[in-house]
């Protein structure tokens, strides 16, 4: 497996940042036991977005709790008086009428009265009687419920805003991270490259200085005497304008031959040419016209060196 390609690819970013599928969040955790490396970089990249959520952390506004809390003020809740029980007086029997008839007298009730309670409509806070309008507990806590879920409501507003802003701004710098990252490993990738080849004992190293129509330029041959093969390092060379190609020579029995144009991009990179003939006894780089030309064209050379 190709562990550079797989964390170049931005999976362990968008793992930490919680945006990966659940089968790609299995693989890389799979990964990250399997490879050292995929697991050193996991790390790395945890404890920086972690660095960086800690700097840009937002706390509650310290005024918040006061602000709830005196939402929360009710008045004393008005209950009715229970009504006395009414007291009944029963008159006792008599007699009565001269033929010896008993007559029962009817019992009579005297019920103490009092103002009737004032009914009340709980929904429409009505009442039924001009009493005193008294508001049920229930009915203030929906209300204080109601202003401390739209406090809360905005201010979470707030806050996903800008934490939104601040995932925009990590996303940048991560983005930032990783291009620098990408160069970093190019870079190393390229100087690991020029040491294996200059280490090599079959490889010849052609050194190119600048002409007067470049003096600071400096470019490298390294010529495999074995295969002939020639690869270009280009340390210093001015960038080609448009229309324009630099394009590499052999001097062979005296005579320039072809030894192909460079790509236009030729910074920090080894460039592979053709193969070279075994009797070259120098080379050099001239600017020529985009896609080479048969013959080089001295006025612009640009650098030469001695096999």
């Amino acid at each position: 497996m190709n562990i550079l390609a797989y964390i170049e690819s931005g999976i362990l970013e968008e793992y930490v940042l919680g945006t990966v599928s659940p089968q790609e969040k299995q693989e890389v955790e799979c990964m990250s036991h399997i490879y050292p490396e995929i697991k050193d970089e996991l790390m790395r990249t945890e404890s920086a977005l972690e660095q960086y959520a800690l700097k840009y952390q937002t706390p509650p506004p310290a005024s918040l709790k006061e602000t709830l809390f005196a939402q929360m003020n009710f008045d004393e809740v008005v209950r009715p008086e229970s009504a006395e029980p009414a007291s009944i007086d029963v008159s006792a029997l008599e007699e009565a009428d001269r033929e010896n008839i008993i007559e029962v007298l009817p019992v009579t009730e005297h019920i103490q009265k009092e103002e009737p309670i004032a009914e009340r409509n709980v929904f429409t806070n009505e009442s039924n009687a001009g009493g005193t309008v008294i508001y049920p507990a229930w009915a203030k806590f929906a209300v204080a419920a109601s202003i401390l879920f739209a406090l809360l409501f905005g201010w979470s507003a707030m806050k996903t805003s800008d934490l939104e802003k601040q995932n925009e701004e990590l996303a940048t710098r991560t983005e930032a991270m990783q291009s620098d990252l990408d160069i970093l490993k190019r870079d190393e990738a390229y100087n690991q490259t020029l040491a294996t080849l200059y280490r090599n004992p079959n490889f010849k190293v052609v050194r190119m200085a600048g002409l007067p129509k470049s003096p600071q330029s400096s470019v490298a041959a390294i010529w495999d005497t074995k295969t002939n093969e020639v690869l270009l390092d280009v340390q210093n060379l001015p960038v080609a304008p448009e229309g324009k190609q630099y394009q590499l020579w052999t001097i062979v029995d005296g005579k320039p031959v072809d030894m192909g144009v460079l790509d236009q991009e030729f910074t920090k990179k080894v460039l592979k040419m053709k193969q070279a003939n075994p009797g070259a006894v120098a080379f050099a780089i001239t600017l020529e016209k985009t896609g080479g030309s048969p013959s080089p064209t001295m006025e612009d050379m640009f650098v030469m060196g001695k096999v």
